[in-house]
């Protein structure tokens, strides 16, 4: 709680706020669209990802540290997912499998990180105290 000379901007984070949770669906949003689109029998695992946001966003109650830090834990995910698929030996079969399993992991990590980059900045901004008007 602040004191009572002080109080904290409700709106401050809220615009970072909206802008990692739409890097966050939109990041979904590709995964299902590429992954329906690729078909090509790894899709449970990407869709596991998503629910694993969701299940972290619920979990955190949707407050902006919690949040970055499940972004962060998809993003590993993310990494993980895309090193067992390019080791796979079904990948290897494909011509560039492995790298484009790789390439398509490591742009979605990114783009997880930004939105948890985002949820960060979010949280530091609702930490700031601002003098009462």
């Amino acid at each position: 709680m602040t004191g009572s000379n002080e109080r904290v901007a409700p709106t401050s984070g809220n615009r970072v706020y909206r802008v990692g949770v739409a890097v966050a669906v939109v990041t979904s949003f590709l995964t299902v669209r590429t992954t329906i689109i690729r078909d090509d029998g790894a899709g449970i695992g990407f869709f596991l990802l998503i629910m694993a946001a969701m299940v972290g966003a619920f979990s955190a109650w949707f407050q902006p540290a919690g949040m970055a830090r499940t972004m962060v834990g998809v993003a590993i995910m993310q990494v993980l997912l895309g090193v067992a698929i390019a080791t796979a030996p079904s990948t290897a079969l494909v011509a560039d499998g492995p790298s484009r399993a790789l390439l398509f992991s490591g742009v979605f990590a990114v783009l997880w990180l930004i939105s948890a980059a985002c949820f960060g900045l979010s949280a530091k901004a609702d930490r700031v105290p601002v003098a009462a008007a």
